[in-house]
C-alpha cells in the first residue's frame, strides 16, 4: 500500500462510566453498519481503505468527546 494510504485505523472510546459505555456501543454499531455499507458498494480496495478510516476516524472523534 501507499503511503497515503493508511494501514491500519483505530478507534479510542472514552470509558467513564455506563453512559459512555453504552453510547460507544452504540456508536460502533453504527460505525459497522456504515462499514459494511461501503464494502458494499463496489469501489476499489484503496478507495474503501480511504472511506473507512474517515468514518473511523469521525467515530472515534465522537467516542473521544471531541
Amino acid at each position: 500500500m501507499s503511503a497515503t494510504i493508511p494501514g491500519f485505523s483505530r478507534i479510542e472510546i472514552r470509558t467513564d462510566g455506563k453512559r459512555d459505555i453504552a453510547n460507544a456501543a452504540y456508536e460502533l454499531r453504527q460505525l459497522a453498519d456504515e462499514l459494511d455499507r461501503l464494502a458494499g458498494l463496489g469501489h476499489c480496495d484503496e478507495t474503501l481503505t480511504i472511506l473507512a478510516h474517515h468514518k473511523i476516524k469521525a467515530t472515534s472523534q465522537i467516542l473521544r468527546g471531541k
